[in-house]
């Protein structure tokens, strides 16, 4: 169809676009090998003990080469924070649709959440340690928001069915995932603890937490 100036636009490259999509692979390829060293290290160092120098040097990137794809070291463990929890979104919700109250919504989610850091024990222990970090206030924590917000929900419909006890749902929300992520640092599967607590019982613990006073 011609333009409002009567000229016929040029038909799409397939060159061109085909250069565009090597481009944009070479560019998730480089931001995922970053965020693999940076995790491990992280994991192994802890923030404050991992440098920009010491990530670059382990996926052999420049320094200067990393600020092409994460502003500052913050940034950089805020997204691999963040791609532990986007994976655990894409299944934390249709966990607890099969339940019918809202306290058994919440253990539902934390079950799943549970077995989603069983299998990605790094991110597990990554993440068990990330309360510890004061991160920049701009630091991109979506997903983690998503989570919360997902426990909130399930948490004030328990307050209406009466399964859940009064408060905050979204403080309710922020102690469960506390409780989460005090489970990765001691469950049997990620620890490999001997004396390490049992999902069941864990799972227990959050419902007693929540359960309504007498």
């Amino acid at each position: 169809m011609p333009s409002a100036s009567g000229s016929v636009p040029a038909p799409p490259d397939p060159a061109a676009a085909a250069r565009e999509r090597r481009r944009l692979e070479r560019l998730e390829s480089g931001r995922r090998e970053i965020l693999d060293v940076a995790e491990r290290l992280f994991v192994e160092n802890g923030y404050d003990g991992t440098s920009l120098e010491a990530i670059a040097a382990g996926c052999g990137f420049s320094v200067g080469s990393i600020y092409n794809f994460f502003t500052n070291k913050d940034a950089l463990y805020s997204a691999a924070l963040e791609r532990h929890a986007t994976s655990l979104g894409t299944s934390f919700r249709a966990s607890a649709e099969p339940a019918a109250s809202g306290i058994d919504k919440v253990v539902a989610m934390a079950r799943a959440a549970v077995h989603d850091l069983r299998g990605h024990p790094r991110h597990a222990r990554l993440t068990a340690t990330s309360l510890g970090v004061d991160l920049a206030g701009n630091a991109d924590r979506t997903s983690f928001r998503a989570v919360l917000e997902a426990y909130a929900e399930a948490i004030a419909q328990g307050q209406r069915d009466g399964t859940v006890r009064e408060g905050s749902p979204r403080h309710l929300a922020q102690y469960v995932g506390g409780l989460v992520l005090a489970q990765a640092q001691v469950d049997p599967e990620i620890t490999e603890a001997a004396d390490g607590i049992p999902l069941e019982t864990f799972l227990d613990i959050v419902r007693g937490a929540l359960a309504p006073r007498a």
